[in-house]
């Protein structure tokens, strides 16, 4: 979701760390009269004529219009200035991106300006919002945890103590459900594994009788074959003779010369 910037909280971001310089561009900006102010700062930087703060007062009235790309390509030009204040206008880009809804750019420039200046509580602050609604919470909680102690006074302390309870807990929670999810996972993964280790038993039993119904059948159809082999051998025994039509008969005596 997009968020509007007041021209008051632009002027609070700006003043951190500038001093208000006196361009024609920069009083308009300064005047409440953003349209105008960013025609004639885009002017005053072709010309040379700006300051070095030129390129935020730019990239403010662009935001202040709600028009964050062009606010965004502002601060990106300051950051490639020779003399400019990174570390502001790193902040104000990274507010720029938070303004349009894209947390994680709008970190990475927090980040910048936390490099620039490692107390710039603000930066460190706006961050913590930055994790938070990209649901970062373990950076979310470091983050906030780390400017309590850099600002235990901060006015806005209760209203981080209970996010950080809330988070606390929402991580605590997410834990439980982490486990229970991998109690779940393994106990369904042996569920599955019993399943298949009761699937090859039964396709083990199912191949054992197939096989022993294979014999069984070739055990019948080979008596089968042998009862009727032996039904067709003939084993009556035949009555021999001697052939007793085709003796010689000695009775008669026969003639000598």
């Amino acid at each position: 979701m997009k968020k509007k910037v007041s021209f008051l909280l632009l002027l609070q971001l700006f003043s951190y760390g500038f001093c208000f310089a006196e361009t024609e561009g920069e009083k308009l900006f300064r005047t409440n009269k953003p349209n105008e102010a960013s025609v004639q700062l885009e002017k005053e930087i072709l010309e040379g004529s700006a300051s070095s703060d030129a390129y935020n007062y730019l990239g403010l009235s662009y935001l202040q219009l709600s028009d964050y790309e062009r606010a965004i390509s502002a601060f990106e030009r300051g950051l490639k200035a020779v003399g400019s204040d990174k570390k502001i206008l790193s902040f104000n880009e990274g507010n720029a991106y938070y303004s349009k809804g894209d947390y994680a750019n709008a970190a990475r420039c927090y980040s910048l300006s936390l490099a620039v200046d490692g107390d710039f509580t603000k930066a460190l602050l706006n961050r913590a919002n930055s994790y938070l609604m990209s649901k970062e919470y373990d950076k979310c909680i470091e983050d906030y945890e780390l400017f309590l102690v850099k600002e235990p006074e901060d006015i806005q302390r209760p209203q981080i103590e209970e996010i950080l309870s809330l988070l606390r807990k929402h991580k605590q929670e997410m834990a439980e459900a982490e486990q229970r999810a991998k109690e779940e996972a393994e106990r369904r993964a042996k569920e599955e594994e019993l399943l298949q280790q009761e699937l090859e038993r039964q396709r083990a039993e199912q191949e054992r009788f197939e096989e022993e119904l294979r014999l069984a059948e070739e055990e019948k159809r080979r008596k089968l074959l042998e009862d009727v082999a032996n039904s067709l051998q003939n084993t009556d025994s035949t009555n021999m003779t001697a052939g007793a039509e085709d003796i010689i008969s000695f009775e008669a005596e026969p003639e000598l010369d």
